[in-house]
C-alpha cells in the first residue's frame, strides 16, 4: 500500500483529476489519501511564503475539501512555521488560534500539521477532531524525537528528511513506532543543512499576517536560496546528496516499513503537481529527474554586474541512469551524518551521470552568486527599497487569488 501526501492548488480541476488518479491506481493499492495546503496568509500560518500560494476564499475553501472528501481523499491543513514570534502566548494570539481551528473543524478539515508541540497539544487537548501531523520540520530523525512527540499528541509523524536514506533508523522506527511515519520523497535541500531551520523561519513570516498591518506576510531577501545553490553548482555532488526518492526505487522504503510518502510542491502549477503525482503512483518517470523535482532555480541568479544576462545554464540528471544508485544506501547503511570522506558515493555517481551544458558558464554563475551573498551581506537597504519590496511582495500574492 502507498499513501501519497499531495499539495493542492485549490482548483476543482485539481481535485478532480486526483480523484481520477485514485480511480486509476487502485489496483495497485497506490493512491493519494490527502491533500495538504493552507489559506494564503493568517496570524497563524504555515513555513511558506505568501506570494507563493494559492489564496483561496473561505468559500472555495470549504466546497475544495468538500469535493476531495466525496471522492475519499482526505484534507490536511499546514499550520507548521517553526515559530509564531511567540504571539499564541497572547490573549489575542490565544483567541486568533481557536478561531482558526474551530474554522478547519467546521470545513471539514481532517488533520492539522504543526512544527510548534504547544500547538500540537493544544489541538489534540481541545480539538480532537483533528488528527495532529508533525512537520517535518519537527525534525524527527530519532527515537526520542518520536517519544516526545507522540506525548505532545502526535498522530502521524512527517520525518526529518535527513532521515530519508537512513535505513536503519527507518526499519527500527517503522517497526517500533506506535503511529505512521512518513517521508517526504521529493526534498530538494542540501543533505545536512544546518540552515534549513532558519530558513524555514523567514519563510514561514513569510505568510505570517499581523493584525491591522494589511500585510500578507513580511518580505525577506533570497539570501538562503543563493547559498543554497551555490553549493550545488561548486559542488555537482551535492544534487545527488540531497535526500530525495526516485518513483522507481519506493519499494525499499516500502521493504523498510515505511507506506507514507509526502510529495513537496506548493506554488508548483496544476500540471506539474499531477505529474509528480503520476510518476509517484505509478513507480516510475521517464526523463530528467531535475525537472520532476522542480530544481532548476539557478536560472534565477542570470544577471551579472552590468545588467547582462547570461544564458540559461543546463544541467541533466537522466533518471533512467540512477538505477541501482540508491540501493547502496538500503543494502551498505552508510553513516551519512558523519561526513562523505572515504564513502564518496554520491560524488562518484555525480561524475558518471550529470551533465552540465558548459564549465565556463556554471563558473560565471558561480561567481555571480558569490557576489550576490556578498552584496546582501553588505548592503544596507533604505526606507525606500523596503516599501518597494513590500509593494512587489503584495502584488506577487495578489496574482495567486483564485478565479470565482
Amino acid at each position: 500500500m502507498l499513501n501519497l501526501t499531495v499539495p493542492t492548488t485549490f482548483t476543482p480541476s485539481c481535485a478532480e483529476n486526483l480523484a481520477q488518479l485514485n480511480q486509476e491506481y487502485a489496483a495497485a493499492g497506490h493512491k493519494v489519501h490527502e491533500v495538504y495546503g493552507s489559506l494564503q496568509s493568517a496570524p497563524f500560518n504555515s513555513a511558506r511564503p505568501a506570494k507563493y500560494l494559492p489564496s483561496p476564499t473561505q468559500a472555495q475553501f470549504r466546497h475544495h475539501i468538500r469535493m476531495l472528501a466525496d471522492s475519499g481523499i482526505s484534507f490536511n491543513y499546514l499550520l507548521n512555521a517553526p515559530s509564531y514570534a511567540n504571539y499564541e502566548y497572547t490573549s489575542q494570539g490565544r483567541a486568533e488560534l481557536e478561531e482558526l481551528l474551530a474554522l478547519l473543524v467546521d470545513c471539514g478539515v481532517r488533520s492539522v500539521t504543526v512544527a510548534v508541540p504547544y500547538l500540537a497539544r493544544i489541538i489534540a487537548s481541545r480539538y480532537p477532531a483533528l488528527e495532529v501531523v508533525t512537520s517535518t520540520i519537527g525534525y524527527v530523525g530519532a527515537m526520542r524525537g518520536i517519544d516526545q512527540w507522540l506525548e505532545a499528541g502526535a498522530n502521524r509523524i512527517v520525518l526529518d528528511v535527513e532521515a530519508n536514506r537512513d535505513f536503519r533508523f527507518l526499519k527500527r522506527a517503522s517497526l517500533e513506532s506506535p503511529v505512521p511515519l512518513e517521508v517526504i520523497a521529493n526534498p530538494v535541500c542540501i543533505s545536512q543543512c544546518h540552515y534549513k531551520y532558519n530558513h524555514y523561519c523567514v519563510a514561514g513570516h513569510g505568510s505570517q499576517k499581523q493584525a491591522g498591518s494589511g500585510m500578507v506576510g513580511f518580505p525577506y531577501n533570497g539570501w538562503y536560496l543563493n547559498w543554497c545553490f551555490l553549493k550545488k553548482l561548486a559542488n555537482p555532488g551535492e544534487f545527488l546528496k540531497s535526500p530525495w526518492i526516485r518513483p522507481e526505487d519506493l519499494p525499499l522504503w516500502a521493504k523498510a516499513g515505511i507506506h507514507f510518502f509526502k510529495l513537496a510542491g506548493r506554488g508548483m502549477p496544476e500540471t506539474q503537481i499531477l505529474a509528480l503525482t503520476r510518476a509517484y503512483l505509478s513507480g516510475r518517470f521517464e526523463g530528467d529527474l531535475l525537472d520532476l523535482l522542480g530544481w532548476p532555480h539557478w536560472q534565477n541568479f542570470r544577471k551579472n554586474e552590468d545588467g547582462t544576462l547570461l544564458p540559461p545554464l543546463e544541467i541533466h540528471l537522466p533518471n533512467e541512469a540512477l538505477t541501482g544508485f540508491l540501493d547502496f544506501f538500503y543494502e551498505k547503511l552508510p553513516e551519512c551524518r558523519l561526513g562523505c570522506k572515504g564513502c564518496e558515493h554520491c560524488t562518484a555517481w555525480a561524475n558518471r551521470v550529470l551533465s552540465i551544458n558548459s564549465p565556463d558558464l556554471l563558473n560565471s554563475y558561480i561567481e555571480n552568486m558569490r557576489r550576490n551573498l556578498n552584496e546582501l551581506a553588505n548592503h544596507l537597504p533604505t526606507p525606500e527599497e523596503d516599501a518597494a519590496l513590500r509593494e512587489q511582495w503584495q502584488e506577487q500574492a495578489d496574482s495567486q487569488t483564485l478565479a470565482p
